[in-house]
């Protein structure tokens, strides 16, 4: 009953205008009900307010998410949702998401990710964000420890986890950390969100421009080793240096990172110029291979792989993210961002779970690997950037 109600609450909210002052995002106004960026927004929230975040399962979904942890997906839903709240000026939202963290700080404790890797890290981007809601300086300070320890020296004290999938060892990441990144760099792609998120919640939490800094460094980074130059899929990116397939929410991460950090960095930013330059190289290659129906691949340059939906919300997020920031073509842009997002809204089904999302997947140099990938119903990889979408829609500051 309590989900029931608080659904009726959000989605009777008065929405934010969709018109930026520049009139940028003209293309993206007047959306059908069914695309309202509020009222999708909060089904989506009320979903995951009907679960846990460290055994995420809510109804209609495929199957439990649930490691014992609360795993990195969730936790950028879990950001998305109270930025939504944030956004929209929904208190009751706001109050049900930030109390839920509560118990992570006394008998789920052991719920909250420790280990020394990105895909940890990111974890630390729900207390400061919460404590930031909440001017909780406590909750601050324990968000700010993962943003510090993404960057300390790997040693005795603070120990590196490195995935068995993962080639890039140890030796070569303290060389790296020596040069000003963080020792969690293995060149996924994945990793550009994950850094971004955390490092960007704890500039925004501090105002300290390090954090910034750090995000920005890394990114060109990354840019510099794995942003394809030539070829057909110029301006997209493989899963990893020896994963060589333009594999859908792989690449979706990096677009998505990409324009979330240029949504904060200041234009005198010495990182800002190369980011710009990736991310205008992407969005114009990923226009190229949208598909009829708005949508793009599991593999995004191949038109006869499946269609894959997490990846396409990444996508939509960092076209109607440019689109209203300006720096998209809206006449071009808007209206391929219009078109993803009202055929991702078409898809949810009744309790607002998204279909057709890639299982979670590491990489491996094996063409036919990506293309056999399973397909889940409402996993949070495809719940999150629904919110990504929804959020960029609506947010006054975009």
């Amino acid at each position: 009953m309590k989900a029931k109600l608080f659904f009726l609450a959000a989605s009777t909210m008065v929405a934010v205008p969709l018109l930026a002052e520049s009139g940028s995002s003209a293309c993206l106004a007047g959306l059908p009900p069914e695309a309202d960026p509020v009222t999708v927004g909060g089904r989506i929230v009320a979903q995951f307010l009907s679960t846990q975040p460290d055994a995420y399962f809510p109804k209609g979904a495929t199957r439990l998410h649930c490691k014992g942890y609360v795993p990195y997906a969730v936790v950028s839903l879990w950001v998305n949702a109270l930025e939504l709240a944030e956004n929209t000026g929904n208190l009751e939202m706001q109050k049900r998401l930030t109390d839920l963290f509560k118990p992570y700080l006394g008998e789920k404790k052991g719920a909250c990710p420790v280990r020394n890797h990105v895909d940890f890290s990111i974890f630390g981007a729900v207390p400061l964000v919460v404590g930031r809601l909440t001017h909780d300086k406590a909750l601050l300070d324990f968000g700010i420890g993962y943003a510090e320890k993404q960057w300390m020296r790997p040693g005795p004290d603070v120990p590196l986890y490195i995935m068995k999938e993962e080639t890039f060892l140890e030796p070569e990441r303290i060389r790296l950390w020596e040069r000003g990144y963080t020792a969690q760099t293995r060149f996924w792609i994945d990793d550009m969100y994950m850094i971004t998120m955390l490092q960007t919640q704890a500039w925004r939490s501090t105002g300290d421009k390090k954090y910034l800094d750090r995000a920005g460094k890394e990114m060109v980074l990354y840019l510099d080793r794995l942003q394809l130059k030539e070829g057909p899929a110029a301006g997209l990116f493989y899963h990893a240096p020896d994963a060589p397939f333009v594999w859908g929410r792989g690449a979706g991460w990096m677009a998505g990172g990409m324009a979330l950090i240029l949504r904060h960095l200041p234009e005198n930013s010495e990182w800002r110029k190369p980011i710009h330059e990736g991310y205008m190289k992407m969005m114009s290659a990923l226009l190229k291979f949208q598909r009829d129906d708005g949508l793009w691949g599991q593999l995004v340059n191949e038109p006869t792989s499946w269609g894959e939906s997490s990846g396409s919300a990444m996508f939509t997020y960092a076209f109607i993210t440019g689109v209203r920031k300006g720096w998209l073509d809206p006449k071009t842009y808007g209206p391929a961002a219009r078109k993803a997002w009202i055929a991702l809204c078409g898809k949810l089904d009744a309790y607002a779970n998204l279909p057709d999302i890639c299982i979670g997947t590491g990489k491996r140099n094996d063409h036919q690997y990506y293309l056999d990938r399973p397909r889940l119903n409402g996993d949070p990889h495809g719940q999150a950037p629904m919110l990504w979408c929804a959020n960029a829609l609506v947010d006054k500051g975009n």
